[in-house]
């Protein structure tokens, strides 16, 4: 009997040893990191910076492994569902809320654990360059006069789509939206005059501004981009819409608490590497790292912003 309850405790002994030994020893291999939209858009550029300074601080790796497709909830599915070992993360902004508000998906954040989030990106508005607004006060005049007649590009139930609500809101006006998959599309109906606005990120106006093809009307963050410094907040415009595209990295939920640590230690130190911090202000990005706890107040935040926009427009269509 004696022999037998030592044994056991060998064998626990054991288990906690080796176990403990196993998740020192994380990562053992490359690291993947699943990007929900296409390669060279703006959520990829920035995760790739991110991956090659992750590798540094991980010592093996991470990986970019785009799958793009409806809307982001595509690749972030496949996150979710990816097995709990730390070797599968996902890059996530505030699309995970919009597309399950809207009933593109059946999940939401509650099906990842948030690590960290790593930057922000406010949005600017954009029209053609020969459009009849000069600023968000001449484009609001006309939206009042003409409701439902300028068309707003958007991806339908993602980001850009809640952009256009909110900016639409806090205005008094409403747009006609108009449904493109991704950035790049809307970008270039854009240019070609099927649409008359839609967001970009503060890098692309910045050159499209150079070469006299597109103005930003308005920019929807606290202070004016250092990239774009000619264009105006929306405060500024006397509208109160201050957003941004919050992209940080989650794992599937499962993922053990010492492989979690591991890779927000990473992501901390990537956050404070002065190399890091460089590359993100040149791609127009503003570092804005938040732990997993604040990160998971961030989510509950704009959770309830993009609820509140959801029900207002008659988007609220959560699957069950």
């Amino acid at each position: 009997m004696k022999n037998s309850k030592l044994i056991i405790a060998l064998s626990l002994a054991l288990i906690v040893v080796f176990g403990s030994t196993a998740f020192a020893e994380y990562p053992e291999k490359p690291v993947q990191l699943i990007v929900p939209w296409k390669a060279g858009g703006g959520t990829d550029t920035l995760f790739r910076i991110v991956a090659h300074y992750a590798g540094k601080y991980l010592g093996q790796p991470m990986v970019i492994v785009n799958v793009p497709g409806v809307g982001g909830t595509l690749g972030a599915r496949q996150g979710k569902d990816s097995k709990p070992d730390g070797y599968t993360l996902t890059a996530t902004h505030e699309s995970v809320i919009s597309s399950h508000l809207t009933g593109v998906s059946e999940f939401d954040y509650s099906d990842f654990i948030p690590i960290a989030n790593m930057a922000v990106n406010p949005i600017v508005l954009s029209a053609k360059w020969d459009a009849p607004w000069q600023n968000m006060k001449d484009l609001v005049a006309d939206a009042k006069k003409r409701p439902n007649k300028i068309k707003y590009g958007v991806t339908l139930g993602s980001t850009s789509h809640f952009y256009a609500l909110g900016i639409a809101s806090n205005a008094g006006v409403k747009f006609k939206v108009i449904g493109y998959e991704g950035t790049a599309p809307r970008r270039a109906a854009l240019l070609g005059g099927f649409i008359d606005l839609t967001d970009n990120p503060a890098g692309a106006i910045k050159k499209y501004a150079a070469a006299k093809k597109m103005r930003g009307l308005g920019v929807t963050a606290v202070k004016r981009h250092h990239l774009c410094p000619d264009v105006p907040t929306m405060q500024e415009e006397g509208i109160n819409a201050v957003y941004g595209t919050n992209r940080g990295i989650c794992a599937p939920l499962g993922t053990p608490k010492p492989v979690i640590a591991a890779v927000a230690k990473a992501l901390k130190q990537v956050s404070e590497d002065p190399e890091f911090l460089k590359k993100l202000e040149a791609i127009g990005s503003t570092s804005m790292y938040m732990d997993a706890a604040g990160y998971k107040t961030y989510i509950d935040e704009a959770t309830g912003l993009y609820t509140k926009l959801a029900k207002e427009f008659g988007l609220y269509k959560i699957k069950k």
